[in-house]
């Protein structure tokens, strides 16, 4: 049951992402530039948090859900160009 409901939240979440990625760039509030790694290991040391979810935006980004059992969670979407 709670795996269910946690899909269905994730779905959500997909959802509110693809929307945002959908805006230009001048509508974002905040865009941090890092490289990969060292986000996912900063996500891992400070939150505990681990990928979940990974997919494609298209042919330009690849979005990325990781959460933890604490119930944060952090979307990251990376330009398939840099």
């Amino acid at each position: 049951m709670a795996r269910k409901s946690l899909f269905g939240w994730v779905k959500a979440l997909l959802a509110a992402a693809l929307l945002a990625a959908a805006t230009s760039v001048a509508d974002a509030q905040v865009r941090y530039c890092t490289e990969h790694g060292v986000l996912v290991s900063q996500l891992a040391e400070k939150y505990q948090e681990r990928q979940f979810a990974s997919g494609t935006i298209g042919q330009v980004a690849v979005m990325e859900v990781f959460v933890a059992a604490a119930g944060t969670w952090t979307i990251v979407i990376t330009d398939v160009t840099a």
